[in-house]
């Protein structure tokens, strides 16, 4: 497993968090799928395969709804480390940072924090980095379910776009959330720069509703381009590549 996955969570027992990893990985390599194949039915693995092998009980259920985040995080972590792997160009230029790792790179961590009589960091699960000139181009935000998560990752896109520094919110959606309000559809369209869907066919429902719903629009196509399937994501990266 590369380093830049083997992050240590704040709220969640690092004894059931490596209980999980390995249960995950596991599952990957035994049913022959690549980690972004995996990341796509991430809602049906955690609850049906991996949350069954925890066990039972009060404790077990606590331990899970503080570790699932993180989860989430290392699954994403698993599919973007495989992307830049598999293309050696991109590996040269991109970098993936976990937010808890930060501490460990000053200079990078000064990038992001917003300082006002002392460092505030903001939601960071990740930073992308342009090695070439070690700049932050994005920052990513890993949700499964959005709730009131929505509105803060809101809050710092505008604290941090006047840095140059991207927002990218990543979600399963699995609440059906991004649709069911248009503030949801407001922040998704028009304030963050992009977000990732990881479930394909989530992603494609969302599009198909915004479609009917929306499409007359003159400006539908344009801002229902920020919205992406994890499969897209390459392609993001790539661009984040070529700045500096």
């Amino acid at each position: 497993m590369s380093s830049k996955c083997d992050f240590r969570p704040r709220f969640c027992s690092s004894k059931v968090f490596d209980v999980i990893k390995r249960f995950y990985d596991d599952y990957v390599w035994d049913n022959r799928l690549s980690f972004r194949q995996a990341l796509e039915y991430f809602e049906d693995i955690s609850e049906g395969v991996i949350r069954p092998r925890l066990g039972s009980g009060r404790s077990v259920d606590q331990a899970w709804r503080s570790c699932k985040g993180y989860f989430y995080e290392y699954a994403v972590c698993r599919a973007l480390d495989e992307i830049l792997s598999s293309d050696p160009l991109l590996s040269q230029k991109i970098d993936i940072v976990h937010g808890l790792k930060l501490e460990d790179n000053l200079n990078l961590r000064g990038q992001v924090v917003i300082k006002n009589w002392s460092d505030i960091l903001p939601d960071v699960d990740f930073v992308i980095v342009n090695k070439s000139c070690n700049k932050a181009m994005a920052v990513m935000s890993c949700k499964t379910s959005l709730r009131e998560r929505i509105t803060e990752t809101a809050f710092w896109s505008k604290e941090l776009r006047p840095k140059g520094i991207e927002i990218i919110f990543v979600t399963t959606d699995k609440d059906e959330e991004i649709t069911s309000s248009d503030i949801n559809r407001y922040a998704v369209m028009h304030v963050f720069d992009c977000t990732v869907i990881t479930d394909s066919n989530r992603y494609k429902q969302i599009i198909e509703e915004w479609k009917r719903k929306y499409g007359h629009r003159e400006d539908f196509y344009a801002l229902v381009s920020r919205v992406i399937s994890f499969n897209d994501i390459e392609r993001i990266l790539h661009q984040y590549a070529r700045k500096c």
